[in-house]
């Protein structure tokens, strides 16, 4: 049998909680055979895979070397070479412009080309840092292509000095069969859960959730607020202190992180997904879409949501979802207050929204679309 062609995944850590998107682009590649180089590990009983070569998994005096290394220079693949041999990639392909920065020189030795996909933070809160400004620059020079969640994103890639011809739209998608529908043949009169899956950072919304559903909560004395997710201290303190100034506090529960499939779950019991993304004041912002929301969409559930990124390419205002403009907790409350009030709304939108993903985020035709660049960048 023919062995496959082997691409390297460049990221760190190998693999943060929240990663389960890379994580499914790592499984669903079948042409190519999959290895990831990274820096250290984490979390490796939830996103299982059997070809992770780790920097912290290194002899004891090349691990210490490595880590005095990278804190020297910022970069990344010091004792890589070994396992560059071995293995023998046709390309690299790195997730997150960060890493992909730290991890150029190590690729630029190699000869091999470099594809990056950038996110969010990456181009939007540390592109407007000098440092990494003229780190992206040099990234922009010697890799490939440069993959995008949507056009926001790449007009952000394009204003750092990314060449338009390398930048691809490359969305990710989910394996929607894997994702059950809501039932809405089952009413619950008497509660309607809206439910906002994130971490704490200021990007997400929260603050503007909860106050949005405070107002909310004191025409609608039916909905309920569940948030998962959690954050450094500072922000857990910022939120609770929050919730407790709340007249309806005692309709908000957080149920702190969850794994994945729990994540599913409370989704499954869920009326409406809220994701109120803004631009914080650092800068930073969703890039693309948040992952989470293509997930509710999948389930079938409407969600709320704001005009933020490439948000309206995942949620089509008024027919999958409603979108606000961002900080305005007024318009989120009018709008939960609309959904909360009309379970045909809700099914019409739910289901609309499936299709959408089903049609525009599939997993399977984004990873045929991700091989297909595979294959070009070995002609070249």
């Amino acid at each position: 049998m023919m062995r496959k062609n082997s691409v390297v995944h460049l990221l760190n850590p190998y693999l943060f909680l929240h990663g389960s998107w890379i994580y499914t682009q790592l499984k669903g590649i079948k042409e190519f055979e999959s290895h990831v180089f990274t820096y250290r590990t984490e979390n490796e009983k939830l996103f299982p895979f059997p070809r992770v070569i780790s920097a912290y998994s290194f002899p004891a005096h090349l691990k210490m070397m490595s880590i005095l290394l990278n804190r020297i220079f910022d970069n990344f693949g010091y004792f890589f070479e070994k396992y560059e041999k071995q293995i023998d990639p046709v390309l690299y392909h790195a997730h997150m412009g960060m890493d992909a920065a730290r991890w150029l020189n190590f690729v630029k030795k190699t000869g091999k080309p470099l594809i990056t996909s950038f996110y969010g933070q990456d181009v939007s809160k540390l592109g407007r840092l000098p440092y990494w400004q003229k780190r992206y620059l040099e990234l922009f020079d010697y890799g490939t292509h440069f993959l995008a969640e949507g056009n926001n994103l790449k007009k952000q890639l394009v204003s750092l000095g990314c060449p338009p011809e390398k930048v691809i739209i490359q969305k990710l998608g989910v394996d929607v069969g894997n994702y059950p529908v809501k039932d809405y043949k089952i009413v619950n009169n008497s509660e309607n859960v809206i439910l906002q899956a994130s971490s704490f950072v200021e990007k997400k919304g929260l603050v503007y959730t909860i106050q949005g559903f405070d107002i909310a909560a004191n025409e609608n004395k039916q909905i309920k607020l569940k948030i998962i997710g959690g954050g450094k201290t500072e922000e857990e303190l910022e939120i609770n202190a929050l919730i407790a100034k709340c007249e309806n506090k005692d309709r908000i529960e957080l149920l702190g992180s969850k794994s994945h499939r729990q994540f599913l779950d409370e989704l499954s019991k869920s009326d409406i997904f809220i994701h109120p993304s803004v631009t914080a004041s650092d800068g930073d912002n969703e890039g693309g879409s948040p992952v989470s929301i293509t997930e509710a969409s999948a389930c079938a559930i409407p969600i709320i949501s704001t005009f933020h990124a490439d948000i309206p390419e995942a949620v089509i205002n008024q027919k999958t979802g409603l979108l606000v403009q961002e900080k305005d907790s007024a318009s989120l409350a009018a709008e939960i207050c609309k959904l909360a009030a009309s379970p045909g709304m809700r099914q019409n939108f739910g289901l609309a929204g499936r299709e959408h993903i089903k049609i525009n985020f599939n997993l399977g035709l984004q990873i045929k679309k991700l091989e297909s660049i595979y294959q070009k960048v070995m002609l070249v």
